[in-house]
This record gives C-alpha cells, structure tokens and sequence, in this order.
C-alpha cells in the first residue's frame, strides 16, 4: 500500500515540472521568429493612418520575446495560412515588441502579453489575450470582427 504522504511530494513535483517544462523548451528554442503577417513592419502610427485611410481595424499584436505564451502564439496560430489570409484581407497588421515598443503596448491598456487587439480610430474595438489555436484564434478573430460597426 502507497503512503499518502509519500504521493504529495510526487505529484507536486510533475505539477512543477508542467508548469516549468514550456519555459525551458522557449529557453532553448529561442525566441520565435516575428510572423511573415508583419512583414510590413507598420508602426501604430502607420497603422493608425493606414486604418483611417482602408476602414479596416488595426490587427495589434503585443508580444514579448521571454513569453512562452508569445513563441506558441507566433509559431503556430500565427504561422497558419488561414490565419494569415485573415489578417492580411481584414485588418492593418502592427506588431509591438516589449522591449523596443514598451510605451506603446502600456498606452494601449496591455496587462498580459500575448494580446491582441483590433483597434480602430484609437478605440480598441475587441481585445484577444493569450495563445490559441489557429482555429480557435480564426474563430475569435471572426466572432471579434463581426461585432465591430
């Protein structure tokens, strides 16, 4: 017979090892690559003006490269074709990094990171945290866009 005491010790150490498993596979990947959607490299400027002048909302991705969160959101939702058809045909796409754009993610209201945000005319219209699945993150995006006017 297995002593209970002998079982708490175990099970918090693969609650740990769950938990610290995703930042020592980010650790040695390295940070993701910033997603071909961003290519353009729009600042929230750009973006802003480049809204105003489409109509479409802004796509604002604010991200951090010590964020296991951000390098599963970047190499799997925001590498999938679909999702990238989707923000290229319905949104201006701006990427914010923490350490080179700190300002403009904390002006934005950011408390998480992964986040994003459709922002129009400097109104955040839907904001999206966390890391998801490119079709839960199509379906989100889909459910966000058509509850914009």
């Amino acid at each position: 017979m297995i002593k209970s005491k002998s079982v708490v010790p175990f099970l918090l150490f693969i609650v740990a090892a769950i938990v610290v498993l995703p930042v020592v596979i980010n650790l040695v990947r390295g940070p993701a690559q910033t997603p071909g959607v961003f290519s353009q490299a729009y600042s929230l400027a750009q973006g802003t003006q480049l809204s105003q002048e489409t109509g479409k909302p802004m796509f604002v991705l604010a991200t951090a490269d010590w964020c296991p969160p951000c390098q599963k959101l970047k190499r799997s939702a925001l590498a999938d074709s679909a999702v990238i058809a989707w923000i290229n045909e319905n949104t201006i796409p701006v990427y914010l990094e923490d350490g080179t754009n700190g300002d403009q993610i904390a002006s934005l209201g950011v408390r998480s990171y992964p986040t994003t945000m459709l922002v129009r005319e400097g109104e955040i219209l839907n904001s999206i945290p966390g890391a998801h699945s490119a079709s839960n993150y199509l379906s989100k995006l889909d459910s966000a866009i058509a509850s914009t006017p």
